[in-house]
């Protein structure tokens, strides 16, 4: 399930993506509701909430923060999901399994209440199908990120301008009482701890398209700045807030660019230096091929 913004295409190949990985159904919470695209993405296997006035007058108060919308859904659909797993991400995320997810279901042992998704970045400009590792991923220090990025590496969290926490698969099958738990953007919380018996499948990524190019980069610069993945958070040592003022205070947008082109763009040698590593992973996310299928009447 998500809570989203999006435009009809995304949120479709989104759904499309995951309905052709063997999702029951996919839950979409639009937090900006419009009535011609709810009509528009409407199909058997969708669940469509209009996340409106309505929608939050039942539940007392709208959270200003999306991220606290986030959380509150998602909680609201573990606990009256009736499928065995339910994963919370995001829009611009997706699942990469390099095998049936319905066998990788079947394989996680019966006390493990949480499949964590370790991330995998998208590089732009790569067909969609180019993403990388952290350095700790494939058991590098963080010392070698200057060597991939040899300008913002020693900036970046693990090298990647998203962020390293991955998401999550919450079993809800037989869950008991469901009061008790509550989903956070990265983690599940059970008695207000973190759910403990889970386990990380390394080979089950979750592919994140956060920068698919450069003009999506640019235009969610502002907002990630002031509300999002890109904002200061007190107390915590995350430099890449600090680079991004650095850079509009002396080089402006082109800065921005330089940090794009060097970190999130598929170009030869950045690719070359993944490859080395073992950083790269390569994975046919065909998201058209997905939209064809399930929602045909949407054209790319």
């Amino acid at each position: 399930m998500a809570t989203v913004r999006g435009s009809t295409t995304q949120i479709a190949r989104f759904i499309a993506w995951h309905l052709d990985l063997g999702a029951q159904s996919v839950s979409i919470y639009l937090d900006e509701p419009d009535a011609q695209q709810i009509k528009a993405l409407a199909h058997p296997r969708a669940k469509l909430v209009a996340c409106d006035d309505a929608h939050w007058t039942r539940r007392r108060t709208r959270p200003e923060q999306h991220q606290l919308r986030q959380v509150r859904n998602a909680t609201e659909e573990w606990r009256n999901t009736r499928h065995e797993w339910l994963a919370h991400i995001d829009v611009d995320e997706y699942l990469l399994p390099p095998r049936p997810m319905d066998e990788i279901l079947r394989d996680i042992p019966e006390d493990c209440a949480l499949l964590h998704l370790n991330p995998v970045e998208q590089l732009a400009e790569g067909n969609g199908t180019a993403f990388k590792r952290t350095a700790a991923d494939v058991g590098l220090k963080k010392s070698n990120l200057a060597d991939i990025y040899p300008t913002f590496g020693p900036y970046l969290r693990g090298g990647f301008l998203s962020h390293l926490e991955g998401k999550n698969l919450l079993r809800a099958g037989g869950r008991p009482r469901a009061d008790k738990v509550r989903f956070g953007i990265h983690m599940a919380f059970w008695q207000g701890a973190r759910i403990s018996n889970r386990i990380t499948l390394p080979d089950l990524p979750l592919g994140h398209a956060h920068a698919p190019d450069w003009h999506s980069f640019r235009d969610h610069l502002s907002f990630r700045r002031e509300k999002g993945s890109y904002r200061n958070k007190e107390g915590e040592r995350f430099r890449l807030a600090e680079l991004l003022d650095l850079l509009e205070e002396t080089e402006g947008e082109a800065g921005f660019r330089m940090l794009f082109d060097e970190v999130a763009r598929a170009s030869p040698e950045l690719v070359a230096r993944l490859d080395e590593r073992d950083m790269l992973l390569r994975y046919p996310l065909d998201l058209d091929r997905a939209l064809a299928r399930w929602y045909p009447e949407i054209n790319t």
